[in-house]
C-alpha cells in the first residue's frame, strides 16, 4: 500500500522530482452498477487450500516441538495455525460478502494473516537451512541448543516484521525530492512540474478519509500536471467508487490524468 506523488520540476538540463511515500491514490470514474464476478474453479481452490494447509503444517512441525510450550501451548499453536490457514482464503473471498463492515474486517484479517504467515514460512525455512548447515559442521549438542533458541526467535521476529509492515503501510505519506537529469530540455518545459500518484489500493484498509488527505496534500504541491498510475482499487470499482470519489478533486493547471 505505497503511494508516491512524484513532482518533476524541469530545469536547465535537469528535472527535479518529488516522491511521496508510502502509498499513492488515483481516481477513475465508476459507472453505476456492479461489476461481474467469476467464481474460481473448485479444483483450483481445493489445490490452493491443500498447499496452504501443508505449508502451515510444515511451520507447526518445525517450530512447535522446539518451543518451550506445554500441551495446552502446543494446542494453542496448532489452533493459531489452523485459524491462519482459514483466514487467508477467507480474506481473499471477503469481497463477495455484501454486508459491511463484515466484508472489510474479514478482508483485513485475511491480509494480516497472510503477512504473518509469509514471514513465518520464510523465517522457518531459513532456520532449517541454517540448522542443517550447522548440523553438518558442528556437534549435535550445539544444533539442539540453537534449535530451541531459534524456534522462539522465528515467531517473535515474524510478529515484529508484520507489526512494522502494518504501521508503515498505515502511516501518513511523506514527500521526498529527487533530481532527474534531462538533456536538451525544451525551454517551454523549464520549471514544469508533474505530480505522479501510484498504487492507491483503495479497499479494506484504504478508505475515503485517507484519500481526502492525499488529495489535499497533492494539490498543495502546486504541480502543473498530475499523472495517476498504478493499481487503483483492490476490489470492484463500482463498490469502491464512494471511496475513490475524492480523487476527482485533484487539481492542476494542465489537468490530472489516469
Amino acid at each position: 500500500m505505497n503511494w508516491n506523488p512524484l513532482r518533476c520540476r524541469a530545469q536547465t538540463g535537469a528535472a527535479e522530482a518529488v516522491m511521496e511515500t508510502p502509498s499513492a491514490k488515483a481516481y477513475v470514474p465508476a459507472t453505476p452498477g456492479r461489476s461481474g464476478r467469476r467464481s474460481l474453479p473448485r479444483p483450483f481452490v481445493f489445490t490452493v487450500m491443500v498447499i496452504l494447509a501443508m505449508l502451515h503444517a510444515y511451520i507447526g512441525w518445525r517450530l512447535l516441538p522446539d518451543l518451550p510450550l506445554d500441551g495446552a501451548g502446543i494446542a494453542a499453536g496448532i489452533g493459531f495455525l489452523a485459524l491462519s490457514c482459514l483466514l487467508i482464503p477467507a480474506g481473499l473471498l471477503a469481497r463477495a460478502i455484501r454486508r459491511q463492515p463484515l466484508s472489510d474486517r474479514l478482508a483485513l484479517a485475511g491480509l494480516l494473516a497472510a503477512g504473518l504467515f509469509s514471514s513465518l514460512f520464510v523465517l522457518t525455512l531459513l532456520r532449517d537451512i541454517v540448522l542443517l548447515a550447522i548440523g553438518l559442521t558442528f556437534s549435535s549438542a550445539l544444533n539442539a541448543e540453537l534449535s530451541r533458541g531459534s524456534a522462539l526467535a522465528v515467531p517473535i521476529t515474524a510478529a515484529l516484521m508484520s507489526l512494522v509492515g502494518y504501521i508503515n503501510a498505515r502511516r501518513r505519506a511523506r514527500i521526498v525530492e529527487v533530481d532527474i537529469p534531462i538533456t536538451g530540455l525544451p525551454d517551454a518545459l523549464q520549471e514544469f512540474t508533474i505530480a505522479q500518484i501510484s498504487d492507491v489500493h483503495v479497499g479494506p484498509t484504504i478508505k475515503r478519509r485517507h484519500i481526502e488527505d492525499i488529495v489535499t496534500r497533492v494539490n498543495a504541491l502546486g504541480a502543473d500536471l498530475i499523472a495517476i498510475t498504478g493499481d487503483l482499487v483492490d476490489g470492484s470499482v463500482a463498490d469502491l467508487a464512494g471511496h475513490t470519489a475524492p480523487l476527482a478533486g485533484l487539481d492542476a493547471p494542465h489537468g490530472a490524468y489516469f
